[in-house]
């Protein structure tokens, strides 16, 4: 059907045929385009109805939905208090059952009154370790080998490659060679 909330001159005009009294909540829904359940719940809303209370009260549901921040004042002077002493945002997160991640969090929005950048670890967290296994810096690119190569016509021609494994698992990788004329692995 149509939409699950109403407009203020949606409202308005159920208010009409609310005060005419003889339609359904099926006919309403239809004159208005929206779901029957739509306006047996619009009607709930407030009884005896009226469509600027009912605004109201759909406004201040809107504005209270949604996720809501933990950090209170007395936890923003905690966390503060604590960053000045050198702790660190996991071991703060750690101490007071909070998460690492949404001090992190507060920090970058500001929401905090502390520089990321004069934490203890020098922000080592936010670092990423580039992947470095598996990358040659010798030979020549397969786009730039010769055609005789790509023939395969003569033997002794090396293809290498890496198979890396699961980066959490283990630290190690396989090489293989394989000779393009025999095929040899």
């Amino acid at each position: 059907m149509g939409t699950f909330t109403l407009s203020r001159f949606q409202r308005g005009a159920l208010a009409q045929l609310v005060s005419e009294g003889h339609h359904t909540y099926q006919d309403m829904a239809d004159a208005l385009g929206v779901a029957k359940s739509t306006i047996s719940y619009e009607l709930d809303r407030v009884k005896p109805y009226d469509p600027e209370l009912a605004q109201q009260d759909a406004d201040h549901k809107r504005r209270a939905c949604g996720r809501h921040s933990i950090l209170t004042p007395s936890l923003t002077i905690l966390i503060t208090n604590h960053l000045r002493l050198t702790w660190s945002p996991e071991a703060i997160a750690t101490a007071f059952n909070l998460s690492t991640a949404s001090i992190y969090n507060w920090l970058k929005l500001g929401w905090l009154p502390f520089n990321l950048a004069d934490l203890p670890n020098r922000n080592v967290r936010q670092r990423r370790a580039n992947e470095h296994r598996g990358t040659f810096t010798s030979g020549t690119s397969i786009e730039q080998r010769p055609k005789s190569v790509n023939q395969r016509l003569a033997f002794g021609h090396w293809e290498v490659d890496t198979v890396l494994s699961s980066r959490g698992q283990s630290r190690a990788c396989l090489v293989t060679f394989v000779e393009r004329k025999t095929r040899l692995l």
